[in-house]
């Protein structure tokens, strides 16, 4: 499932700005989680994680794809990341293949995998374009990286 904008989603939570899902501290999860809006992990997630907005606390651990409009990791990562702006604090620790439009790595922050850039389709306004054609655009150019490396 992909994300739909706030004005394709109708219903009574499209007019109001709905507060973060959280993983607190201690919490683990095994499986796959997916949200419309913010998740911020300070526990254990093992699974896969969609989100529009993902924040990995320094305490917490995701072991799996994360897929995200917005990611900001501050904790560890494993697996993959496909996310259209992403952030690595200063306290991460990320093992992972990340697709990204635009990504920062601060001072001190760990990164060991693969990134690839790619751009945003600039033929529709950022206004009127949904997150899914965004991310369907970073999942087909990390498919394409995928049966580029199989083939070597």
């Amino acid at each position: 499932m992909w994300f739909k904008s706030a004005a394709n989603s109708g219903g009574a939570h499209s007019q109001r700005h709905l507060a973060p899902s959280i993983l607190s501290d201690g919490f683990r999860v095994e499986g796959d989680v997916v949200c419309a809006g913010e998740v911020h992990v300070d526990g254990a997630l093992s699974g896969n994680l969609t989100a529009a907005k993902i924040t990995i606390g320094e305490g917490g651990s995701v072991s799996g794809t994360v897929e995200a409009e917005t990611a900001v990791i501050n904790g560890a990562l494993s697996g993959r990341l496909v996310a259209v702006d992403v952030i690595l604090g200063r306290s991460s620790h990320v093992t992972a293949d990340i697709v990204y439009c635009s990504m920062r790595i601060e001072p001190g922050a760990v990164f060991e995998g693969y990134s690839r850039r790619v751009e945003r389709d600039e033929t529709a306004s950022a206004d009127t374009k949904q997150l899914s054609s965004q991310i369907e655009t970073l999942r087909s150019a990390a498919e394409t990286v995928e049966v580029a490396e199989a083939g070597h």
